[in-house]
């Protein structure tokens, strides 16, 4: 099962697995999903390194939200100044 699909469950015992070469999708935010899906038993399986580098990178969200409500106050104002 993969973290993703595994977010919002608990399991005994899970394991985490990383690629062996750094991808995007391995983030700080990935691995705390994953870390927090085991309630008393956690196996990891990763480089050191990689571990490391992935703790260090942060996903950057963009879904445009912040942009959409910068046009909607933009247009109140510009209608009811």
């Amino acid at each position: 099962m993969t973290v993703h699909k595994s977010q919002g469950s608990e399991f005994t015992h899970a394991a985490l697995v990383l690629p062996t070469q750094i991808v995007p999708v391995v983030s700080r935010e990935l691995i705390y999903t994953a870390i927090t899906r085991a309630k008393s038993r956690l196996s990891m399986y990763a480089d050191e390194n990689l571990l490391t580098q992935a703790i260090a990178t942060r996903t950057e969200r963009r879904s445009g939200l912040a942009a959409i409500f910068a046009e909607m106050a933009l247009a109140r104002n510009t209608l009811h100044p």
